[in-house]
Order: structure tokens, then C-alpha cells, then sequence
């Protein structure tokens, strides 16, 4: 497959969160990367630096803090993708998870972001997400209200 010279970059899309994973794996290194984890803020800058060595079988990405130190490892269901990205990403801590914890990452060249606070009970859409209001297919019904004999 040959691709134009004059390709155009698809426009910037929003960050996307990517599963942090080994900071609940049975080794001698789970306790510190949760340590690590649990010292890191939300927008704290993170690095992806590939492995030699697989992880469950897959070509590892390793996670670092912006202290230095290995936080995890991006999941083995996303490592591929990451992989093939990894000049291109950016990315930033997100949040502690019970299985590691989870980044935001940006492959647009642009810096990524957090996604917006909810209020409670209240559901995250996406921007580009707005629901059209529902139409009432009911509304122009007439009854007549003459009594048929």
C-alpha cells in the first residue's frame, strides 16, 4: 500500500487513558512501584521506554515517573499499539487504580489532558457526544372529541 506524499494528519483527537499495569505483580519491585505510584499527582509527566524482554508474553512498554522511577507497565492488550506510537506519545499520570494505575496519552505531537470532573451519579460524555433532544411523534395527534353514535 503506498501512501500520497501529500497525506494530511487526521485532526488532533482528545487524550486517552491507557491501564498501567505490574504494581500488583508477586515480585520483590510490586511494593516500590506502588510506593511510586501512590507519591505521583494527576498531570505529573510519565515515560514510555520500550523493553527487550516480554511481559505476559508481549514486548513490554515500561512507565516511568518523572522522578525516574518504574511505575508499571502499559497493559499487555494496549503494548502493541504503544509501541508503534511511542515516538509520537505524551503523557501524564493520571490516577492510583486497584491494578497499577492509569496514564493519559496523547499521539498527536499535542500535550495531553485530564478529562473533566463529574459531579456524582453524573455520567462523562464526550464533547462531541450531544444526545439530540428526543422527538414526540405524538405531538400532533388530534382526537375528536364528537361522540360517535
Amino acid at each position: 500500500m503506498r501512501i500520497a506524499a501529500d497525506y494530511v494528519r487526521p485532526a488532533a483527537g482528545p487524550s486517552i487513558g491507557l491501564a498501567i499495569v505490574g504494581a500488583d505483580f508477586r515480585t520483590d519491585c510490586a511494593p516500590r512501584r506502588q510506593a511510586e505510584i501512590d507519591r505521583c499527582v494527576a498531570g505529573d509527566r510519565v515515560t514510555l521506554r520500550p523493553l527487550k524482554r516480554l511481559v505476559e508474553g508481549v514486548p513490554a512498554i515500561s512507565v516511568y515517573s518523572q522522578r525516574g522511577r518504574q511505575i508499571g507497565y502499559v497493559s499487555p492488550t494496549h503494548a502493541d499499539w504503544a509501541r508503534n506510537m511511542l515516538p509520537d506519545i505524551k503523557a501524564i499520570f493520571h490516577k492510583a487504580d486497584s491494578f497499577g494505575a492509569i496514564i493519559r496519552v496523547a499521539t498527536d505531537g499535542g500535550s495531553p489532558t485530564l478529562p473533566q470532573p463529574t459531579r456524582r451519579g453524573e455520567v462523562m460524555r464526550r464533547p462531541h457526544e450531544v444526545h439530540p433532544e428526543p422527538v414526540d411523534e405524538f405531538c400532533d395527534i388530534r382526537f375528536d372529541r364528537r361522540r360517535r353514535g
